[in-house]
């Protein structure tokens, strides 16, 4: 079992002592019944129970004394010590829990930006909200299995002790009742299996319905198609899949459940006629399998539990399996200060979907230099957002050099030049709380920023925190910029970061703060379509079918510009148009 071999290689010593102290209980357990029948037959032919020796302690008679406080002393080891084996092993699984939550937590951050665009959110977010609480209760299942099944063999040790032939006959029919157990319930399995791989697509489907709920309100019919082909449809098929799983395991658990009575009937309508076996012999083992059903019970009605934990266990790794790692020194160290960001024939493609080649971006040549302002220009699909990520350290270039200074990018050192940059893409995240130490002056400056980007009306700092983030989404982009301004990195990218904005704090971004972070010696870098503001940038960068088509300054890009218009204006007047 996975969940097992996953809780004894990550604490092999606790779950050692956990299984230990569960086989002690189970054995003390099974030796219980040895003590009820001896209370109630007569130690010695002809003496009576009420001959047998009694003690009064207080308002209490007690029969055989010595008997009741072995019973009693035993009652209480097996408390103790099953509770203690519950408990270690309970720690173990919470502990376990944590470990898998956090090892997902360092992979998406060790995984490379591209591929977790690649994968989306949905199967990611599916796999923390859903396989992760199923493998915890999973977890949590375990300690009661394992020493239900310790119970269980030391409750089996006893009938052999009590009778070799009917201890055959019981195991003949566990083997009976496994297999017609394990049947349906890998039948049920395979039904649950199904069902998990819909609901990827039912998040998928509840992605689509709030991203794209302005597009859906506008179009009945396209509504109607997406509700049924990514919903419903897929809810439909959950349904069939689930319930069909549930009668199954329903049914196979109740059928689990009276097992031990089916032995029991077999046992003394069918069994006594062909073995000899005393009465007390007969009672023995009848006491014992009815002990027995408990712990039968707890593990039938666990395995489900287990068995949805196994399914999400293997479709957690298969799914962090999936993501690669990048190949890089965490460790940060100091780099030295540089001036310039030059690329050398600088190539990127993302990986082949099947059949079909990924988009690629290069040879690309370009120096950038701080305390300049760089526009980004082209049409959509030309390869500026995968220029900016190459740009921002996003992605690793996967041929060519990314010289800073002299100092060639490498695995070693890209994780430390990553933290002199600041991006905010349009597809950016506004994290709720400030990710920093809040000192006073820190604080004095966030004020300054709220008052200067008009947010001091909306937004106030509660113990590190935004009092809301639930503006428009200018306002939530000025949060996002007074974030940048905190962060104080030497390159600052921005992605139609206007876009969003009205036309006064366009004026604003444009005219006070690209120039004032120029002022300060930052390599300004923007990706933009508001030709209005080019007069601004010391120069524009034009991408198209994933290279770099021209490098120039304003004056001459607007200068072709007009060139081109100008061209465009007698075509059209030569035809007719």
């Amino acid at each position: 079992m996975n969940l097992l071999k996953l809780f004894s290689e990550s604490y092999p010593n606790r779950v050692f002592i956990s299984v230990l102290l569960g086989a002690i209980s189970g054995i003390l357990y099974s030796g219980l019944i040895p003590f009820v029948l001896m209370s109630i037959e007569s130690p010695t032919p002809g003496l009576q129970l009420a001959e047998v020796p009694h003690a009064r302690y207080g308002l209490l008679e007690v029969a055989n004394y010595k008997l009741a406080a072995l019973f009693f002393l035993a009652c209480t080891f097996i408390l103790i010590m099953r509770s203690l084996s519950e408990i270690l092993l309970q720690r173990v699984a919470t502990d376990v829990a944590r470990k898998l939550r956090v090892s997902f937590y360092d992979k998406i951050s060790r995984t490379p930006l591209y591929a977790i665009e690649k994968m989306g959110s949905s199967k990611l977010v599916a796999s923390v909200n859903l396989d992760v609480p199923r493998i915890v209760n999973g977890a949590r299942a375990l300690p009661l299995l394992l020493i239900n099944l310790v119970t269980l063999v030391g409750m089996l040790g006893f009938l052999v002790y009590l009778n070799d032939e009917v201890f055959k006959m019981v195991m003949i029919a566990i083997a009976f009742g496994i297999l017609a157990y394990q049947v349906p319930m890998y039948f049920g399995n395979k039904l649950l299996t199904r069902s998990r791989e819909y609901r990827d697509a039912i998040q998928e489907g509840v992605n689509g319905l709030l991203s794209g709920a302005k597009e859906l309100k506008l179009d009945a019919q396209k509504r109607a198609y997406f509700h049924q082909d990514a919903l419903l449809s897929n809810e439909k098929n959950i349904l069939k899949n689930e319930k069909a799983a549930q009668s199954v395991l329903i049914s196979t658990i109740n059928f689990g459940d009276l097992i031990c009575f089916f032995v029991i009937g077999a046992l003394c309508f069918i069994f006594v006629n062909y073995h000899s076996i005393s009465n007390s012999e007969l009672v023995a083992v009848i006491m014992a399998l009815l002990y027995v059903t408990g712990p039968i019970a707890v593990l039938l009605n666990a395995l489900p539990q287990m068995m949805m934990a196994t399914i999400s266990y293997k479709k957690f790794n298969t799914l962090l399996n999936e993501l690669p790692e990048e190949e890089i020194e965490y460790q940060i160290s100091d780099v030295p200060s540089w001036q310039t960001l030059r690329f050398d024939k600088v190539e990127f493609a993302y990986p082949s979907d099947q059949d079909e080649a990924g988009f690629a971006v290069g040879p690309i040549d370009l120096t950038l230099n701080r305390g300049e302002i760089v526009f980004i220009v082209g049409s959509n699909g030309s390869g500026k957002s995968t220029l900016s990520k190459l740009l921002t350290l996003h992605y690793q270039a996967v041929g060519g050099h990314i010289y800073f200074d002299d100092a060639a990018l490498n695995n070693t050192n890209i994780e430390s030049y990553r933290q002199g940059i600041s991006a905010i893409y349009s597809n950016y995240y506004l994290f709720a709380k400030i990710l920093k130490e809040l000192d006073d002056a820190t604080m004095e400056l966030i004020q300054h920023y709220l008052k200067l980007l008009h947010l001091d009306h909306k937004v106030t700092i509660e113990d590190g925190y935004f009092s809301t983030v639930s503006l428009s989404d200018g306002q939530r982009k000025r949060l996002a910029l007074l974030v940048a301004f905190l962060e104080d990195k030497q390159v600052y990218l921005f992605d139609e970061w206007a876009a969003d904005q009205d036309p006064i704090f366009k004026e604003v971004f444009y005219k006070r703060i690209l120039p004032s972070l120029k002022a300060k010696q930052k390599l300004v870098i923007a990706i933009t379509h508001d030709d209005k503001y080019f007069d601004l940038a010391d120069r524009v960068i034009v991408m198209e079918g994933g290279k770099v088509v021209e490098q120039t300054s304003y004056t001459q890009y607007f200068d072709k510009l007009q060139l081109n218009q100008s061209a465009k204006n007698d075509f059209l007047a030569e035809v007719g148009a």
